[in-house]
């Protein structure tokens, strides 16, 4: 939680309330101290105390205990308070705070906002550069790259678990009962909002509360999952989610839906949510005063939940190809045979009709770098649309 970006504070508040531990109490001050624990990587710190007293390092004994989490884990949280340490204007929610890395020297920025009757802007300032960069124009550039974190999101939540998953079996029926309950009433609320039944207020306050229980139910959903004695296949996962993704393409809703799931977070949760993902980003500003994206640095974890996608074949990239005379990109996926493709299929021909074409390799160049395209007719004469692009591997 506290690498989401949560308080030391409102991680006791969260345990509180879910009565983890009961009747024991839980505030700040406990938390931080879990958080220097090196006990949870298996290291023993002796004379911890008296060598801080006496301005002495303690004795570290490594891997005297069995950890519970991994150094990599532990070292970002280290990482993260020493950027919260540094945080200015506390008093305010800064959607990129300890985030954005200024684009001259490279430092972290600084969050500053405006006050007085006019209008109120967050910003983001470099007191060696003298720079100066508008939240609202950070998010706006941004909004490419959260659209697809958002669609990750959800998709991990509800179709991946058990690929991430790596916790004991048990019967989670019940729970995928609740879950399920609550994301038809999320689509419900959205699909008012998107017709405009129900205005702003109301549906960032309903889907506030839908989304918390949902957090609650999905990480205990996720803690009980063993990938190993799942009886669950990649291929048929992809192919629901692709279903479902195509549905609200088809429908013209796929964007709207993305955007009402960032619209209805509030600037904390927008916060907690880019903190999940992101370690910071680089934004630089012309002399015109446009914005551009110029470099994203993704958390360890999202990077090695990305991987562990990528060996079960289930990772997809934007790859270059023309349509007429335009360059443009088509979805990919990648290692994946020929077995994998025909369960894939056949679990698509569920709901469409769906076939494939081979397409011949391109010879690689000879000398230097050239840019290679695959032509690909979007839609072709028999009025078939296309869908992906799938590399075979042989395994």
């Amino acid at each position: 939680m506290y690498l989401e970006g949560k308080s030391y504070q409102t991680i006791a508040n969260i345990l509180n309330a879910e009565k983890v531990l009961n009747p024991k109490k839980w505030t700040d001050v406990k938390i931080e101290k879990i958080l220097n624990n090196k006990i949870y990587v298996g290291d023993f710190e002796r004379l911890k105390k008296i060598g801080k007293e006496q301005g002495k390092a303690p004795i570290i004994y490594q891997n005297v205990v069995e950890p519970i989490i991994s150094r990599a884990i532990f070292e970002d949280v280290q990482t993260q308070k020493e950027k919260n340490q540094r945080a200015y204007c506390r008093d305010r929610v800064y959607i990129f705070m300890q985030k954005v890395i200024c684009p001259k020297c490279g430092k972290l920025m600084t969050c500053k906002g405006t006050g007085g009757t006019k209008k109120k802007y967050m910003y983001y300032y470099c007191n060696d550069c003298k720079l100066y960069l508008r939240e609202d124009l950070i998010e706006q550039v941004a909004m490419p790259m959260i659209m697809n974190l958002i669609e990750y999101d959800m998709t991990v939540k509800k179709y991946f678990f058990p690929v991430l998953a790596d916790k004991k079996e048990k019967n989670t029926s019940k729970l995928d009962k609740e879950i399920s309950l609550l994301q038809n009433q999320k689509t419900r609320i959205k699909d008012a909002y998107l017709k405009g039944i129900v205005e702003m207020e109301d549906f960032s306050e309903d889907y506030k509360i839908i989304e918390d229980k949902l957090k609650i139910l999905e990480q205990k959903r996720l803690e009980i999952i063993d990938i190993n004695k799942q009886t669950f296949s990649p291929q048929s996962l992809m192919a629901d989610r692709d279903v479902e993704k195509e549905k609200l393409i088809r429908s013209n809703k796929f964007k709207d839906m993305l955007m009402a799931e960032w619209e209805g977070k509030t600037k904390e949760e927008k916060q907690e949510f880019i903190s999940k993902f992101i370690e910071s980003v680089t934004i630089d500003k012309d002399k015109r005063g446009y914005y551009t994206l110029e470099n994203i640095k993704f958390r360890k974890n999202y990077i090695d939940q990305l991987v562990t996608l990528l060996n079960k074949g289930m990772f997809e990239v934007e790859i270059p190809c023309t349509k007429g005379k335009e360059e443009t990109t088509v979805t990919s996926s990648v290692l994946m045979d020929k077995k994998e493709l025909d369960e894939y299929m056949d679990r698509l021909n569920d709901y469409y009709e769906v076939s494939y074409y081979e397409l011949k390799r391109l010879d690689e160049p000879q000398k230097g770098y050239q840019k290679k395209y695959f032509t690909i007719d979007l839609v072709n004469d028999n009025g078939e649309k296309f869908f992906k692009l799938v590399e075979l591997i042989r395994r």
